[in-house]
């Protein structure tokens, strides 16, 4: 079968058919069925790239900052999907959408029929009874694409409250598969109780952690303070350096890993806690017991379990005087031997954790409130305390200090808490995206870790706004608190500068087609392809450096190999031609410029080309690097096979 001659419906019924047998076979897992459901693939196909202009005006940073990140004032789904060249190249995917609190939540029905519709809509009420399946509806489509935007390693990490968490934990469950979560956070939104009007006070809130393929995912650990190291010491003055207890018991359970162990001190017999079973070998382990001046050996105790490691000639919880007294002296020596039995030798078997092997980094723990008790095997279902992960006021007062008091933000996520998600799940270097944007936590926090640390991550930020005041905060507050903490220019006084910048950039109303690109005027052209340029072949960052506006004729950028991108086009209704006049004319602009010599053109036709010249034929190259497929691409502006 021919699947490009088939017309769109029957593709569409084709799939629909595949997705109904993959479910009654049951290799599908859970899918979500509500009111007006509709698969998210049929809807993100029919969401179609959109025209975009950069604003120079609400740009910041100087032309090499401006191209590391980008804030898109817009509709965050048709954006995603304009956002062709950056499809499965992001790392992390940390957002905070609308909550459905009855206060924030916006639902726009013309959309739900017409994909394409930018419009906000109306509130949905805490008691409209069908504020769940809209939810859902609104969501859906976003994670699909949310998820098309990632690496194969990449990581989705989405606050929710207790009003939708059980549903959204669903949603991903289906679209990213239950077997790619990665990890559920609960962090302490407030450190006090609070007077909910209800039996238990909320004071926690969730991050849904999934990768879109568990097995090509890293986690990473988060930098090392003073603070994290001060249950290190050293007080047997190991060779080895500063050193804190760490257990001996694993979680896993082996039958021939469950034995007992003798003390040397007291004689007690004790085993792995729990279900769980010793974490070394047991050749190790009897060497590291024999450095407390006994001899081991393994023998049946009678205790149904594996041979046990006891002290030769010992009965159990019985140990010769002179052996007692041997590994006591051995306490009060210096570098005591691997394992240990406590300061005084009275206690459990347990290991030294060396700073050293850690400390260039800290892993995430069962609950960072409590670092004392140890250091999970996993990362599963965890808790965050204030202390490590801020509280929602603490984002409030950061938010508040920055732009100024009137920002109307009574909910805002603290830098610690996006902070931390990024260092666990962002490699440095790595893309950050955020189609929530809201008051721009995300992008602060990027710049901030970039300041500390050295790292070079980037951010692409999505914020439409809120139309009802007539204020699309993506220029009012989003892009104005990332502006301030470039420059240190916060409200509350003088910040230190953390340097970066961005492109500020306005998604259009108009969809992207052959005609709409053909009647663009110059410097629109020039935004369009400062936005949608990318190349397959290109390794590095492929990103383009914009010259000012009038200093040559056709050069308008470079790329980070130092390769000049010209543009053969004043306005629709002029000639747009590469023959030979223009090549030299181009040639003279580039070695003007020290450019290397290869040239990029922009033209609609090209009777001429010299060595060197990569061609790109206008529309066509253009709506190829936006994804523009009428046949056979899934973001298609296809028309209507009736049409």
């Amino acid at each position: 079968m021919n699947y490009d001659e088939l017309p769109r419906s029957a593709l569409i019924r084709l799939l629909q058919e595949h997705d109904e047998a993959l479910q009654q076979a049951g290799r599908d897992g859970i899918t979500m069925n509500y009111s007006g459901r509709t698969a998210p693939w049929q809807i993100t196909r029919l969401v179609k790239p959109k025209l975009s202009v950069i604003s120079k005006k609400l740009s910041c940073g100087d032309e090499a900052a401006q191209c590391e990140n980008e804030i898109w004032e817009g509709e965050n789904l048709s954006t995603m999907v304009s956002l062709y060249r950056h499809r499965g190249k992001v790392d992390l995917i940390l957002t905070d959408p609308p909550y459905n609190t009855g206060s924030d939540f916006r639902y726009n029905d013309k959309w739900d029929q017409d994909p394409n519709d930018p419009d906000l809509g109306e509130l949905v009420a805490e008691v409209d009874g069908s504020r769940h399946s809209k939810w859902l509806k609104f969501m859906t489509p976003r994670i699909w694409m949310m998820k098309e935007m990632l690496k194969p390693g990449g990581v989705l990490s989405i606050c929710i409250d207790h009003r939708e968490l059980y549903r959204l934990g669903m949603l991903l469950d289906e679209i990213f598969g239950e077997e790619n979560r990665l990890a559920i956070i609960n962090w302490q939104k407030t450190a006090a109780p609070r007077p909910d009007k209800s039996h238990v006070s909320t004071s926690t809130e969730y991050v849904l952690v999934y990768a879109k393929d568990l097995a090509k995912a890293r986690t990473l650990s988060t930098g090392r303070s003073e603070h994290d190291n001060r249950r290190y010491s050293n007080p047997d003055n190991d060779g080895d350096g500063l050193w804190r207890e760490g257990n001996l018991t694993a979680r896993s359970s082996s039958p021939k890993d469950e034995y007992g162990i003798q003390s040397p001190f007291t004689g007690e017999v004790h085993y792995p806690a729990g279900h769980g079973s010793w974490r070394h070998p047991k050749r190790n382990i009897k060497n590291w017991l024999q450095g407390w001046g006994a001899a081991y050996e393994e023998r049946d105790i009678g205790d149904g379990r594996a041979q046990a490691l006891m002290v030769k000639g010992a009965a159990a919880n019985n140990v010769p005087v002179a052996v007692s007294k041997k590994a006591l002296a051995r306490l009060a020596k210096p570098e005591w031997p691997f394992v240990w039995f406590g300061r005084d030798g009275q206690g459990r078997p347990r290991v030294k954790t060396y700073l050293e092997g850690i400390k260039r980094g800290k892993v995430p723990v069962t609950y960072w409130a409590e670092e004392d008790l140890g250091y999970p095997v996993e990362l599963d279902a965890t808790s965050w305390g204030y202390k490590e992960s801020g509280r929602t006021s603490d984002g409030v007062s950061e938010l508040t200090s920055i732009v100024g008091a009137n920002h109307g933000f009574a909910t805002v996520k603290p830098l610690k808490l996006f902070s931390k998600l990024i260092q666990l799940w962002c490699p440095d270097g790595g893309l950050i995206l955020d189609p929530f944007a809201g008051s721009g936590t995300t992008g602060h926090a990027v710049l901030r870790l970039n300041h500390e640390t050295g790292a070079t991550r980037r951010f692409i930020m999505i914020e439409q706004g809120n139309s009802e005041k007539k204020d699309h905060y993506a220029k009012t507050l989003t892009a104005d608190r990332i502006r301030r903490v470039v420059a240190g220019d916060w409200a509350s006084g003088k910040q230190p500068a953390l340097g970066g910048g961005f492109r500020f950039i306005q998604l259009r109303r108009e969809k992207i087609d052959a005609r709409a690109v053909n009647a663009l005027a110059r410097e629109e052209m020039i935004d369009l392809l400062l936005n949608s340029y990318w190349d397959k072949a290109e390794k590095a960052r492929s990103y383009l450096h914009r010259y000012a506006v009038g200093s040559h004729k056709y050069l308008f950028a470079t790329n980070p190999k130092n390769e000049g991108f010209f543009l053969v086009w004043d306005s629709p209704e002029t000639p747009s031609v590469l023959n030979r006049d223009v090549f030299k004319a181009i040639v003279a602009e580039s070695a003007g410029a020290g450019l290397a010599e290869r040239y990029h053109v922009y033209a609609s036709i090209a009777p001429y080309t010299g060595a060197g010249v990569e061609f790109y034929k206008i529309p066509d190259r253009v709506l190829e690097h936006i994804g523009f497929n009428a046949r056979a691409d899934s973001y298609s502006n296809v028309a209507d096979e009736n049409a």
